[in-house]
């Protein structure tokens, strides 16, 4: 009886021929459907929202100012000024004074911690990065009603209510109280 000889060596080159046949098909195949659609052209309106209303800026973004070019010194110096007339609590008119105001605000005194967030959440203010309309929940920031807004306030409520703290001698928990409320407007959270 003869031994039956595999053909296997003419399978694998045939196979190859295919694979590669099919690639080119393929290829081929996208290049037409690429020259047939050549341009898509698409008309209508879209709609978003106004993600411009609030953007913030934190005392990092504000000690930082002269890294990201936002805003001029003049601009910042005079927004200062305007900071300076309509707070007891805030006082520096200058870049460098304010700058002053977020590195002390670094430390442990709860005081320098709420003013350094406060100017940060003034200037958003002044500088129209924050909504002066928007209503705000800050209810889990204030659960006893320090301030006194019933849990909602605008940013100009919450300004006035803050300003109205001055001279009361607040304690570590109710300046925490306005740094959190403070932060959370500067980062967007409420």
């Amino acid at each position: 009886m003869a031994k039956q000889k595999n053909n296997k060596s003419g399978i694998l080159p045939r196979l190859g021929t295919f694979c590669l046949s099919l690639i080119v098909a393929i290829g081929i195949m996208g290049v037409g459907y690429a020259a047939w659609i050549d341009y898509v052209d698409i008309t209508g309106t879209v709609t978003t929202s106004d993600w411009s209303e609030d953007v913030g800026g934190t005392i990092g973004f504000w000690g930082a100012w002269d890294n990201h070019e936002t805003y001029s010194d003049q601009e910042i110096e005079d927004w200062l000024v305007m900071i300076d007339n309509d707070s007891a609590w805030l006082g520096p008119t200058t870049t460098s004074g304010m700058e002053g105001v977020f590195d002390n605000g670094t430390g442990n005194n709860a005081e320098l911690k709420f003013l350094a967030h406060y100017l940060a959440c003034r200037l958003d203010g002044v500088s129209d990065r924050l909504s002066h309309t928007k209503v705000r929940d800050i209810s889990g920031y204030d659960p006893t009603n320090y301030l006194g807004l019933g849990g909602q306030g605008t940013l100009d409520n919450i300004f006035t209510a803050i300003e109205a703290k001055h001279g009361t001698s607040p304690t570590k928990a109710q300046f925490n109280l306005m740094k959190d409320i403070c932060n959370a407007l500067n980062n967007l959270l409420i």
